[in-house]
């Protein structure tokens, strides 16, 4: 379906985060596209309407002014340039609207610390990673609301305005513990993020490649993440041993010697996983702590999630929440839409993991399949964000992919799944390959290949604006 070329720009301006330079990076490779995405919808959010009125003025301004002063032909080549191709008056719009956001900016800051300092007795629980933060905020919440009053962030809500407004509709005094998820795409967001809400306690569930397109270098990333645990006390914080990036960093400054560290691999973590056992089913595990040994069992499929469930069960377990609640609050947990949920779908085992994606966990989802029996199949766009390691993550992802799929279904093609098919025929040639064009095959394919798979994988969905 077509759409006016200026809510298609301003749709795919928000979904870039209202960045101009990722913005018109879009633009340049889609410079005559106006099909109305498929997955999402342009939403009229303040700001949306803000950039909307001022690009429809702006451009009335300017076509008034050309018939004015200008010929007719001159007019009419103007009016058809600035339907046709928008973007200069949205990011004129967006130049307009600066100053009030800037204002507007430490306005909610300043009133939202003023909210949080007037419940003195409130835990505030902050949560960030490069990835799995939303599912360990999910999975915190659930444990610590069968405990006492719990609220947290909706959704990705994670930066000022979604934190702040969850807070100014949601927050009462009747609330023991807020877990809020910091976001952040660079330096200073984090940092600015705690000022508004400082947390009491702080999770670092994982440091990878995402949005590296954004951080530029790893470093980056971890000096950014790391402004939440620089923002509690070392025996409030509690990061992912197991993360190399984390653990380098650890390695490298004597001040964190006292952190909280929850881990798979090291036994001189904190809260150690002694072992772990993932079926169709579930899973069942036993976290060691202090000498003491605690074994627990959930409904969740994949070593993903057991590692961000590890970290909500330490932060419960550091906050003194009774084990008897914790293992209680377990057998009603499910995981969150679209994150390693499980579907049954004729005779297949579908692991729906659409809502997104990172090396890590698409790696680790990968293993643990590999030694279940049945035929497998793994449908993917690949990941986005990686920057110029896009091609050899996919490199390495596609290798490891051709030892454990029977079939393999591509969405679209994009240097992502370019790579990914070198590199699955280059090491397991019999490997089935297609390629997926039209999202409209999505679930067709999904029912076709549940006729003939045992286990079917569907790793990532991409936004419209990729």
């Amino acid at each position: 379906m077509i759409t006016l070329p200026l809510t298609h720009h301003l749709h795919i301006l928000q979904l870039e985060g209202y960045s101009p330079p990722r913005f018109l990076r879009w633009w340049l490779t889609h410079p005559l596209d106006f099909q109305t995405p498929i997955k999402t919808t342009l939403k009229y959010t303040p700001k949306a309407k803000r950039l909307l009125v001022l690009s429809i003025f702006s451009a009335s301004l300017l076509i008034t002014l050309s018939y004015i002063y200008l010929s007719l032909p001159t007019t009419l080549l103007i009016s058809l340039l600035l339907f046709f191709f928008p973007y200069p008056l949205l990011f004129f719009a967006l130049l307009l609207i600066k100053p009030y956001e800037i204002i507007n900016l430490h306005r909610t800051i300043a009133n939202t610390s003023q909210t949080i300092a007037s419940y003195p007795n409130l835990i505030v629980i902050g949560i960030t990673g490069s990835y799995g933060k939303t599912s360990t905020k999910d999975f915190l919440y659930h444990l610590l609301d069968h405990h006492h009053y719990s609220l947290k962030t909706p959704a990705s809500y994670n930066t000022i305005f979604g934190i702040a407004k969850a807070i100014s509709l949601e927050l009462t005094s009747k609330v023991d513990s807020f877990i809020c998820e910091y976001g952040a795409y660079v330096r200073g967001e984090i940092k600015q993020l705690t000022r508004m809400v400082p947390p009491d306690y702080a999770i670092l569930t994982a440091i990878g490649p995402q949005h590296l397109e954004r951080f530029k270098t790893l470093h980056n990333t971890t000096l950014a993440k790391f402004e939440l645990i620089d923002a509690v006390i070392p025996q409030n914080a509690l990061v992912n041993l197991d993360n190399y990036h984390i653990r380098h960093h650890l390695e490298k400054h004597s001040s964190y010697q006292d952190i909280n560290t929850y881990s798979f691999k090291y036994k001189k973590a904190t809260f150690y996983v002694s072992q772990y056992q993932l079926t169709s089913t579930g899973s069942s595990f036993t976290i060691k702590y202090k000498g003491e040994s605690y074994p627990y069992s959930t409904h969740l499929f994949g070593t993903s999630n057991l590692e961000n469930l590890v970290a909500a069960i330490s932060m419960c377990l550091l906050l003194k929440v009774p084990r008897a609640t914790i293992t209680k609050a377990l057998t009603t947990l499910k995981p969150a839409p679209n994150r390693l949920e499980i579907k049954t779908i004729n005779q297949a085992t579908v692991i729906d993991n659409t809502y997104s994606s990172n090396v890590e966990g698409f790696t680790s989802i990968i293993n643990d399949l590999k030694p279940l029996k049945g035929k497998k199949a793994l449908i993917t766009p690949g990941i986005v964000e990686l920057g110029q390691q896009t091609t050899p993550i996919h490199h390495q992802i596609g290798k490891q992919a051709a030892t454990v799929f029977d079939t393999i279904i591509l969405v679209g093609q994009s240097p992502r799944t370019l790579a990914l098919e070198k590199a699955i025929r280059s090491t397991h040639p019999s490997t089935t390959i297609t390629y997926l064009t039209s999202p409209s095959d999505y679930w067709p394919t999904v029912r076709t290949l549940s006729q003939t798979h045992s286990w079917i994988l569907l790793e990532n969905d991409l936004p419209d604006n990729y």
